[in-house]
Protein backbone atom coordinates (compact mmCIF):
# COMPACT_ATOMS: atom_id res chain seq x y z
CA UNK A 1 0.00 0.00 0.00
CA UNK A 2 1.49 3.17 -1.25
CA UNK A 3 0.29 5.85 1.49
CA UNK A 4 2.05 8.39 -0.17
CA UNK A 5 -0.18 8.06 -2.99
CA UNK A 6 -3.35 6.83 -1.46
CA UNK A 7 -3.44 9.51 1.58
CA UNK A 8 -4.15 12.49 -1.21
CA UNK A 9 -6.98 9.99 -2.31
CA UNK A 10 -8.55 9.21 0.69
CA UNK A 11 -8.89 12.70 1.45
CA UNK A 12 -10.33 13.39 -1.78
CA UNK A 13 -12.95 11.35 -1.69
CA UNK A 14 -13.78 12.23 1.95
CA UNK A 15 -13.83 16.30 0.31
CA UNK A 16 -16.18 14.89 -2.30
CA UNK A 17 -18.34 13.52 -0.14
CA UNK A 18 -18.43 16.96 2.42
CA UNK A 19 -19.00 19.13 -0.13
CA UNK A 20 -22.56 17.30 -0.51
CA UNK A 21 -23.57 18.62 2.68
CA UNK A 22 -24.17 22.19 1.71
CA UNK A 23 -24.82 21.55 -2.28
CA UNK A 24 -27.43 19.51 -1.46
CA UNK A 25 -29.33 22.93 -0.85
CA UNK A 26 -28.68 23.70 -4.09
CA UNK A 27 -30.14 21.34 -5.69
CA UNK A 28 -33.08 21.14 -3.97
CA UNK A 29 -34.23 24.67 -3.27
CA UNK A 30 -34.23 28.03 -4.88
CA UNK A 31 -30.22 29.21 -5.63
CA UNK A 32 -29.95 31.80 -2.28
CA UNK A 33 -31.11 29.59 0.32
CA UNK A 34 -27.92 28.31 0.41
CA UNK A 35 -26.26 31.07 1.43
CA UNK A 36 -29.05 32.44 4.11
CA UNK A 37 -31.64 30.39 5.84
CA UNK A 38 -34.21 32.97 6.02
CA UNK A 39 -34.84 33.19 2.06
CA UNK A 40 -37.23 29.29 2.00
CA UNK A 41 -38.65 27.23 4.02
CA UNK A 42 -38.66 29.19 7.50
CA UNK A 43 -39.05 27.18 10.40
CA UNK A 44 -36.67 26.45 13.71
CA UNK A 45 -35.67 23.53 12.67
CA UNK A 46 -34.21 24.85 9.11
CA UNK A 47 -32.26 26.64 11.20
CA UNK A 48 -30.95 24.61 12.99
CA UNK A 49 -29.69 22.43 10.06
CA UNK A 50 -28.54 25.18 8.29
CA UNK A 51 -26.08 26.67 10.96
CA UNK A 52 -24.63 23.85 11.75
CA UNK A 53 -24.37 22.88 8.31
CA UNK A 54 -22.74 26.20 7.53
CA UNK A 55 -20.26 26.13 10.71
CA UNK A 56 -18.88 22.48 9.51
CA UNK A 57 -19.27 22.21 5.94
CA UNK A 58 -19.86 25.34 4.59
CA UNK A 59 -16.91 25.80 1.91
CA UNK A 60 -14.46 24.04 3.86
CA UNK A 61 -14.76 20.93 1.98
CA UNK A 62 -14.08 23.13 -1.10
CA UNK A 63 -11.26 24.26 -0.31
CA UNK A 64 -9.83 21.08 0.66
CA UNK A 65 -10.65 19.58 -2.91
CA UNK A 66 -9.42 23.20 -4.27
CA UNK A 67 -5.79 22.10 -2.29
CA UNK A 68 -5.56 18.72 -3.84
CA UNK A 69 -6.35 20.40 -7.30
CA UNK A 70 -3.00 21.95 -6.95
CA UNK A 71 -1.19 19.29 -5.66
CA UNK A 72 -2.81 17.13 -8.78
CA UNK A 73 -1.02 19.76 -10.60
CA UNK A 74 2.18 19.45 -9.22
CA UNK A 75 2.32 15.87 -9.82
CA UNK A 76 0.64 15.81 -13.30
CA UNK A 77 3.33 18.01 -14.37
CA UNK A 78 6.42 15.84 -12.49
CA UNK A 79 4.45 12.72 -14.24
CA UNK A 80 4.75 14.11 -17.65
CA UNK A 81 8.53 15.23 -17.27
CA UNK A 82 9.57 11.58 -15.85
CA UNK A 83 8.18 10.29 -19.46
CA UNK A 84 10.66 12.77 -21.38
CA UNK A 85 7.44 15.34 -22.51
CA UNK A 86 6.98 19.02 -21.95
CA UNK A 87 4.22 18.97 -19.15
CA UNK A 88 3.10 22.61 -21.07
CA UNK A 89 1.12 21.66 -24.28
CA UNK A 90 -0.58 18.19 -22.25
CA UNK A 91 -1.35 20.93 -19.16
CA UNK A 92 -2.96 22.74 -20.90
CA UNK A 93 -4.70 20.21 -23.64
CA UNK A 94 -6.00 18.66 -20.24
CA UNK A 95 -7.84 21.86 -18.88
CA UNK A 96 -8.83 23.04 -21.98
CA UNK A 97 -11.25 19.96 -21.80
CA UNK A 98 -12.18 20.83 -18.52
CA UNK A 99 -13.11 24.18 -19.14
CA UNK A 100 -15.31 22.45 -21.59
CA UNK A 101 -16.61 19.97 -19.42
CA UNK A 102 -17.03 22.52 -16.55
CA UNK A 103 -19.23 24.46 -19.25
CA UNK A 104 -21.23 21.72 -20.29
CA UNK A 105 -21.81 20.85 -15.96
CA UNK A 106 -23.26 24.37 -15.94
CA UNK A 107 -24.86 25.30 -18.52
CA UNK A 108 -27.19 22.47 -19.32
CA UNK A 109 -26.93 20.33 -16.07
CA UNK A 110 -26.20 22.18 -12.18
CA UNK A 111 -25.38 26.12 -12.12
CA UNK A 112 -23.72 25.23 -9.24
CA UNK A 113 -20.62 23.85 -11.28
CA UNK A 114 -17.21 24.38 -10.17
CA UNK A 115 -15.23 22.49 -12.45
CA UNK A 116 -14.95 26.21 -15.15
CA UNK A 117 -13.51 27.74 -12.19
CA UNK A 118 -11.09 25.32 -12.02
CA UNK A 119 -10.35 24.94 -15.47
CA UNK A 120 -9.47 28.75 -15.61
CA UNK A 121 -7.49 28.65 -12.38
CA UNK A 122 -5.66 25.95 -13.75
CA UNK A 123 -4.29 28.53 -16.53
CA UNK A 124 -2.72 30.53 -14.13
CA UNK A 125 -1.62 28.08 -11.94
CA UNK A 126 1.02 26.58 -14.64
CA UNK A 127 3.65 29.56 -13.91
CA UNK A 128 3.50 29.26 -10.44
CA UNK A 129 5.07 26.01 -10.33
CA UNK A 130 8.51 27.06 -9.74
CA UNK A 131 8.64 29.27 -7.14
CA UNK A 132 9.16 28.22 -3.91
CA UNK A 133 6.65 26.21 -1.26
CA UNK A 134 7.17 29.53 0.99
CA UNK A 135 6.11 31.93 -1.55
CA UNK A 136 3.27 29.87 -2.93
CA UNK A 137 1.85 29.57 0.21
CA UNK A 138 2.33 32.79 1.14
CA UNK A 139 0.69 34.10 -2.21
CA UNK A 140 -1.75 31.77 -2.10
CA UNK A 141 -2.87 33.03 1.94
CA UNK A 142 -2.90 36.89 -0.05
CA UNK A 143 -4.83 36.13 -2.71
CA UNK A 144 -7.11 34.14 -0.83
CA UNK A 145 -8.42 37.10 1.91
CA UNK A 146 -9.02 39.08 -1.80
CA UNK A 147 -12.59 38.99 -1.52
CA UNK A 148 -12.40 39.89 2.59
CA UNK A 149 -11.42 43.08 1.52
CA UNK A 150 -12.74 44.24 -1.52
CA UNK A 151 -15.53 43.62 -0.14
CA UNK A 152 -14.82 45.68 2.99
CA UNK A 153 -14.31 48.17 0.56
CA UNK A 154 -17.74 48.24 -1.02
CA UNK A 155 -19.89 47.77 1.98
CA UNK A 156 -17.93 51.33 3.10
CA UNK A 157 -17.40 53.13 -0.55
CA UNK A 158 -19.65 52.09 -3.17
CA UNK A 159 -22.96 51.11 -1.92
CA UNK A 160 -23.70 54.37 -0.20
CA UNK A 161 -23.42 56.37 -3.34
CA UNK A 162 -25.76 53.84 -5.35
CA UNK A 163 -28.95 54.90 -6.13
CA UNK A 164 -31.67 53.35 -5.00
CA UNK A 165 -32.65 51.33 -8.66
CA UNK A 166 -29.02 50.15 -8.20
CA UNK A 167 -29.44 49.09 -4.69
CA UNK A 168 -32.85 47.41 -5.12
CA UNK A 169 -31.41 44.63 -7.99
CA UNK A 170 -28.84 43.70 -4.89
CA UNK A 171 -31.91 43.33 -2.26
CA UNK A 172 -33.96 41.90 -5.26
CA UNK A 173 -30.89 39.41 -5.28
CA UNK A 174 -30.27 38.46 -1.51
CA UNK A 175 -34.12 38.81 -0.43
CA UNK A 176 -35.36 37.41 -3.44
CA UNK A 177 -39.39 38.53 -3.60
CA UNK A 178 -41.88 35.64 -4.18
CA UNK A 179 -42.32 36.09 -7.08
CA UNK A 180 -38.68 35.65 -8.09
CA UNK A 181 -38.74 32.51 -5.71
CA UNK A 182 -41.67 31.04 -7.72
CA UNK A 183 -40.14 31.37 -11.18
CA UNK A 184 -37.44 29.56 -9.90
CA UNK A 185 -39.46 26.63 -8.81
CA UNK A 186 -41.65 26.75 -11.58
CA UNK A 187 -38.27 26.58 -13.62
CA UNK A 188 -36.65 23.54 -12.13
CA UNK A 189 -40.01 21.45 -11.52
CA UNK A 190 -40.75 22.39 -14.96
CA UNK A 191 -38.96 20.98 -18.36
CA UNK A 192 -35.85 20.90 -19.14
CA UNK A 193 -35.89 23.72 -21.46
CA UNK A 194 -37.18 25.77 -18.69
CA UNK A 195 -34.47 24.99 -16.31
CA UNK A 196 -31.51 25.49 -18.79
CA UNK A 197 -33.29 29.21 -19.84
CA UNK A 198 -32.81 29.96 -15.78
CA UNK A 199 -29.43 28.99 -15.43
CA UNK A 200 -29.17 31.73 -18.41
CA UNK A 201 -30.86 34.14 -16.91
CA UNK A 202 -29.02 33.68 -13.65
CA UNK A 203 -25.80 34.10 -14.95
CA UNK A 204 -26.76 37.03 -16.68
CA UNK A 205 -28.34 38.58 -13.60
CA UNK A 206 -31.27 39.47 -15.59
CA UNK A 207 -33.49 37.35 -12.93
CA UNK A 208 -32.40 40.16 -10.51
CA UNK A 209 -32.45 43.47 -13.35
CA UNK A 210 -35.56 42.92 -15.14
CA UNK A 211 -37.96 45.61 -15.43
CA UNK A 212 -35.28 47.69 -13.92
CA UNK A 213 -33.04 49.41 -16.73
CA UNK A 214 -31.62 51.81 -14.21
CA UNK A 215 -29.99 48.52 -11.79
CA UNK A 216 -26.94 47.33 -14.64
CA UNK A 217 -24.18 48.69 -11.71
CA UNK A 218 -25.85 46.55 -9.00
CA UNK A 219 -26.08 43.69 -11.27
CA UNK A 220 -22.66 44.35 -12.11
CA UNK A 221 -21.82 44.75 -8.80
CA UNK A 222 -23.46 41.53 -8.04
CA UNK A 223 -21.25 39.58 -10.66
CA UNK A 224 -18.36 40.93 -10.39
CA UNK A 225 -18.30 40.21 -6.18
CA UNK A 226 -19.07 36.41 -7.20
CA UNK A 227 -16.72 35.96 -9.66
CA UNK A 228 -13.52 37.60 -7.47
CA UNK A 229 -14.98 35.67 -4.15
CA UNK A 230 -14.85 32.83 -6.12
CA UNK A 231 -11.73 32.57 -8.13
CA UNK A 232 -9.64 34.12 -5.22
CA UNK A 233 -10.27 31.42 -3.05
CA UNK A 234 -10.25 28.78 -5.57
CA UNK A 235 -6.53 29.98 -6.75
CA UNK A 236 -5.32 30.85 -3.63
CA UNK A 237 -6.38 27.54 -1.69
CA UNK A 238 -4.93 25.98 -5.29
CA UNK A 239 -1.54 27.86 -4.10
CA UNK A 240 -1.58 26.81 -0.62
CA UNK A 241 -2.26 23.44 -1.98
CA UNK A 242 0.73 22.99 -4.12
CA UNK A 243 3.28 24.12 -1.12
CA UNK A 244 1.96 21.86 1.40
CA UNK A 245 2.04 18.71 -1.37
CA UNK A 246 5.82 19.83 -1.39
CA UNK A 247 6.22 19.74 2.29
CA UNK A 248 4.46 16.71 2.67
CA UNK A 249 1.46 17.66 4.52
CA UNK A 250 -1.13 15.75 1.90
CA UNK A 251 1.38 12.53 1.92
CA UNK A 252 1.37 12.06 5.52
CA UNK A 253 4.73 12.19 6.18
CA UNK A 254 4.52 13.86 9.17
CA UNK A 255 4.50 13.34 12.85
CA UNK A 256 1.09 12.40 15.04
CA UNK A 257 1.84 15.28 16.99
CA UNK A 258 2.11 17.79 13.65
CA UNK A 259 -1.51 16.53 12.29
CA UNK A 260 -2.90 16.65 16.16
CA UNK A 261 -1.58 20.13 15.87
CA UNK A 262 -3.54 20.79 12.67
CA UNK A 263 -6.71 19.43 14.89
CA UNK A 264 -6.48 21.31 17.68
CA UNK A 265 -5.22 24.96 16.20
CA UNK A 266 -7.44 24.27 12.79
CA UNK A 267 -10.98 23.65 15.12
CA UNK A 268 -9.88 25.84 18.06
CA UNK A 269 -9.55 28.86 16.34
CA UNK A 270 -11.88 27.88 12.87
CA UNK A 271 -14.72 26.73 14.47
CA UNK A 272 -15.64 29.58 16.89
CA UNK A 273 -14.86 32.28 14.13
CA UNK A 274 -17.13 30.72 12.07
CA UNK A 275 -19.84 30.97 14.74
CA UNK A 276 -19.36 34.13 15.36
CA UNK A 277 -19.82 34.79 11.80
CA UNK A 278 -22.91 33.42 12.14
CA UNK A 279 -24.12 34.96 15.02
CA UNK A 280 -23.53 38.60 13.20
CA UNK A 281 -25.50 37.33 10.45
CA UNK A 282 -28.34 36.40 12.74
CA UNK A 283 -27.72 39.67 14.67
CA UNK A 284 -28.14 41.88 11.45
CA UNK A 285 -31.35 39.99 10.77
CA UNK A 286 -29.32 38.59 7.64
CA UNK A 287 -29.64 42.39 6.49
CA UNK A 288 -29.01 42.57 2.69
CA UNK A 289 -25.76 44.82 2.94
CA UNK A 290 -24.18 42.95 5.98
CA UNK A 291 -24.85 39.81 4.45
CA UNK A 292 -23.34 40.50 0.55
CA UNK A 293 -20.37 42.14 1.77
CA UNK A 294 -19.18 41.81 5.49
CA UNK A 295 -21.27 38.47 6.87
CA UNK A 296 -19.14 36.00 4.94
CA UNK A 297 -15.91 37.32 6.21
CA UNK A 298 -15.65 35.69 9.38
CA UNK A 299 -16.54 32.46 7.48
CA UNK A 300 -14.24 32.74 4.84
CA UNK A 301 -11.27 33.10 7.09
CA UNK A 302 -12.23 30.43 9.14
CA UNK A 303 -12.52 28.02 5.90
CA UNK A 304 -8.73 27.21 5.46
CA UNK A 305 -8.32 26.77 9.50
CA UNK A 306 -10.85 24.17 9.58
CA UNK A 307 -10.06 22.12 6.59
CA UNK A 308 -6.76 21.79 8.21
CA UNK A 309 -8.63 20.65 10.74
CA UNK A 310 -10.01 17.82 8.95
CA UNK A 311 -6.55 17.04 7.03
CA UNK A 312 -5.31 16.32 10.39
CA UNK A 313 -8.03 14.07 11.17
CA UNK A 314 -8.04 12.01 7.88
CA UNK A 315 -4.11 11.72 7.93
CA UNK A 316 -4.48 10.61 12.11
CA UNK A 317 -7.10 8.31 11.02
CA UNK A 318 -4.85 6.43 7.98
CA UNK A 319 -1.77 6.47 10.21
CA UNK A 320 -4.32 4.37 12.87
CA UNK A 321 -4.98 1.99 10.10
CA UNK A 322 -8.59 1.36 11.89
CA UNK A 323 -11.55 1.13 9.31
CA UNK A 324 -9.50 0.04 6.61
CA UNK A 325 -12.52 -1.08 4.51
CA UNK A 326 -14.21 2.38 4.79
CA UNK A 327 -10.67 3.81 3.43
CA UNK A 328 -10.45 1.77 0.38
CA UNK A 329 -13.81 3.05 -0.83
CA UNK A 330 -13.37 6.50 0.07
CA UNK A 331 -9.67 5.64 -2.05
CA UNK A 332 -11.89 4.63 -4.90
CA UNK A 333 -14.07 7.85 -4.91
CA UNK A 334 -10.96 10.11 -4.57
CA UNK A 335 -9.34 8.10 -8.04
CA UNK A 336 -12.73 8.34 -9.67
CA UNK A 337 -13.53 11.97 -8.47
CA UNK A 338 -14.55 13.55 -11.30
CA UNK A 339 -17.07 10.85 -12.46
CA UNK A 340 -18.04 10.63 -8.61
CA UNK A 341 -18.97 14.67 -8.73
CA UNK A 342 -20.82 14.36 -12.29
CA UNK A 343 -22.59 11.28 -10.76
CA UNK A 344 -23.76 13.14 -7.55
CA UNK A 345 -25.68 16.01 -10.19
CA UNK A 346 -26.93 13.24 -12.36
CA UNK A 347 -28.84 11.72 -9.41
CA UNK A 348 -29.67 14.78 -7.46
CA UNK A 349 -30.95 16.71 -10.35
CA UNK A 350 -33.08 13.43 -11.14
CA UNK A 351 -34.51 13.35 -7.85
CA UNK A 352 -35.23 17.41 -7.99
CA UNK A 353 -35.49 18.80 -11.23
CA UNK A 354 -38.67 18.43 -13.28
CA UNK A 355 -37.01 15.72 -15.60
CA UNK A 356 -37.12 13.62 -12.66
CA UNK A 357 -38.96 13.21 -9.41
CA UNK A 358 -39.31 17.47 -9.56
CA UNK A 359 -39.10 17.59 -5.71
CA UNK A 360 -37.45 20.89 -5.82
CA UNK A 361 -38.77 23.08 -3.18
CA UNK A 362 -40.73 20.24 -1.46
CA UNK A 363 -37.87 18.78 0.60
CA UNK A 364 -36.88 20.80 3.99
CA UNK A 365 -33.35 20.47 4.84
CA UNK A 366 -33.77 17.19 7.61
CA UNK A 367 -34.89 14.85 4.49
CA UNK A 368 -32.26 16.98 2.10
CA UNK A 369 -29.25 15.50 4.49
CA UNK A 370 -30.77 11.76 4.25
CA UNK A 371 -31.18 12.28 0.41
CA UNK A 372 -27.36 12.94 0.68
CA UNK A 373 -26.73 9.83 2.66
CA UNK A 374 -28.12 7.81 -0.26
CA UNK A 375 -25.81 9.50 -2.82
CA UNK A 376 -22.76 8.84 -0.46
CA UNK A 377 -24.42 5.09 -0.18
CA UNK A 378 -24.56 4.66 -3.80
CA UNK A 379 -20.75 6.43 -4.52
CA UNK A 380 -19.22 4.52 -1.71
CA UNK A 381 -21.04 1.43 -3.65
CA UNK A 382 -20.64 2.40 -7.31
CA UNK A 383 -16.71 3.57 -7.20
CA UNK A 384 -15.28 0.61 -5.74
CA UNK A 385 -17.22 -1.83 -7.91
CA UNK A 386 -16.62 0.14 -11.14
CA UNK A 387 -12.52 0.14 -10.38
CA UNK A 388 -12.72 -3.35 -9.63
CA UNK A 389 -12.82 -4.11 -12.77
CA UNK A 390 -11.37 -0.70 -14.89
CA UNK A 391 -8.07 1.15 -14.58
CA UNK A 392 -10.32 5.08 -14.12
CA UNK A 393 -13.49 6.03 -13.57
CA UNK A 394 -15.57 6.76 -17.19
CA UNK A 395 -15.07 10.36 -17.31
CA UNK A 396 -11.65 10.37 -16.05
CA UNK A 397 -11.05 7.96 -19.07
CA UNK A 398 -12.68 10.28 -21.78
CA UNK A 399 -10.64 13.05 -19.88
CA UNK A 400 -7.40 10.92 -20.35
CA UNK A 401 -8.50 10.37 -24.37
CA UNK A 402 -9.17 13.83 -25.15
CA UNK A 403 -5.84 15.00 -23.34
CA UNK A 404 -3.01 12.63 -24.66
CA UNK A 405 -4.92 12.40 -27.83
CA UNK A 406 -4.35 8.46 -28.09
CA UNK A 407 -6.61 5.57 -27.13
CA UNK A 408 -5.77 4.42 -23.51
CA UNK A 409 -6.87 0.79 -22.61
CA UNK A 410 -9.72 1.44 -19.88
CA UNK A 411 -9.86 -2.69 -18.53
CA UNK A 412 -7.52 -4.02 -15.69
CA UNK A 413 -5.20 -6.24 -17.04
CA UNK A 414 -5.71 -9.34 -15.31
CA UNK A 415 -2.84 -10.87 -13.47
CA UNK A 416 -1.60 -14.52 -14.96
CA UNK A 417 -1.79 -17.04 -12.76
CA UNK A 418 1.29 -19.25 -12.14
Amino acid sequence: MNERIESIDVLRGFALLGILIMNISSFAMPSMAYFSPVVYDINPLNHIIYSITHIIADQKFMAIFSMLFGASTILFINSVKKRGKSPFLLFYSRNFWLLILGWIHSSYLWYGDILFIYALCAFLLFFFKNITPKKQFILGCLIYLIPTFSNYATYEYVIDYLDQAEKDVIIKHWNPSNEILQQELDAYRGSYEKQVQHREQMWSSNEYNEGNPSGGIGAGIIGLSFLIDLFSRSFGMMLIGMACFSWGVFSNTFTKGFYKKLVIYGFGIGLPLSMIGLFFNYSFDWDWKYIQFLGRSPNNIATPLISFGYIGIIMLWIKKGSFINLQEKLRTIGKTALTAYLIQTVIATFIFYGIGLGLFGYVNRVYQLVIMCFIWFALLILCPMWLSKYQYGPIEWIWRLLTHMKLIPLLRQKKLKI
